[in-house]
């Protein structure tokens, strides 16, 4: 198999694995729809298989690239917006991953083009994303202050608070994954050898850092920065690896369950940490 196609494969992996942890707080699982009325884990996995087949496509576009990378988001939205046509139309209008196909469609662009010049690691992608998006937070919401235009929840979250996103999180080169995510499960993995746990020990650090616009957007400004102190104090004692942190996050999955709360941008960076993990192991 050729390593642009395992480009692909990794991709759909670390999505199916992102759905298979648990107990996640808020989140569909196998065992839980957690927070979502409309969705459940075989809703996802059906979603997962239209993704899988974009992900060849786009990792293949990634590696036949020659033009500059502050060139490549145009082409490699159009390419998304094929992929998310079809997902609705499996899902019978549900999001279920619409935001995931912008994230990773992103990372599989810059790590096709990446692999090509022989490149490839995970610090490299993070870079290359940014590049890919440079100026897109100026661009795309500075831009709706003077727009009559209907606004996305995510453009109304920023003109209240100022929080950009996953725009401001790609511009950036993944932040919250290189610096949290990937990190705090690379840990956890080396002392349980439990990719199970080890994910769900990412999640909850990657919930005390990322700007979450589903959370603010279903629960408010207050409850998304209480969440992320809470996430903050679990890590700090052990996250999973410990009796402590683990009550805490069974605590959290509860009180998500009452209130409604699901961290779904948590959850897309958690698939990105999983898929950077596997190309540095496994390319």
């Amino acid at each position: 198999m050729k390593k642009v196609d395992i480009l692909g494969e990794l991709a759909t992996r670390s999505i199916l694995l992102e759905v298979s942890t648990y107990p996640k707080p808020g989140l569909v699982t196998p065992f839980s729809s957690g927070a979502h009325r409309d969705m459940d884990f075989t809703l996802f996995l059906k979603s997962t298989a239209v993704l899988s087949q974009g992900f060849k496509e786009v990792s293949h576009y990634g590696y036949n690239y020659n033009g500059e990378l502050n060139k490549m988001l145009p082409p490699l939205r159009k390419l998304g917006l094929d992929v998310e046509s079809r997902m609705f139309e499996v899902t019978k209008g549900i999001n279920t991953q619409k935001g995931l196909i912008f994230l990773f469609y992103l990372i599989l662009g810059a790590s096709g083009y990446l692999l090509k010049k022989r490149k490839l690691s995970p610090k490299n992608i993070s870079s290359s994303v940014s590049k890919i998006t440079s100026g897109i937070t100026k661009k795309e919401l500075e831009s709706i202050r003077k727009s009559k235009k209907p606004l996305s929840k995510g453009e109304n979250i920023f003109l209240k608070h100022g929080i950009t996103g996953i725009r401001g999180e790609v511009e950036k080169g993944l932040p919250t994954v290189m610096e949290y995510g990937l990190p705090e499960f690379t840990k956890a993995y080396e002392k349980t050898q439990d990719l199970n746990k080890s994910s769900l020990h990412s999640l909850i650090a990657i919930m005390s850092k990322a700007e979450d616009t589903n959370i603010i957007s279903r629960n408010g400004i207050d409850a998304y920065y209480g969440i992320q102190k809470k996430s903050e104090e679990i890590i700090k004692v052990g996250g999973v690896l410990t009796t402590t942190g683990m009550t805490k996050i069974l605590d959290l999955e509860m009180e998500f369950l009452k209130s409604n709360i699901s961290p779904g941008g948590a959850a897309d960076l958690l698939s990105a940490t999983l898929f950077l993990y596997f190309v540095e192991k496994e390319i």
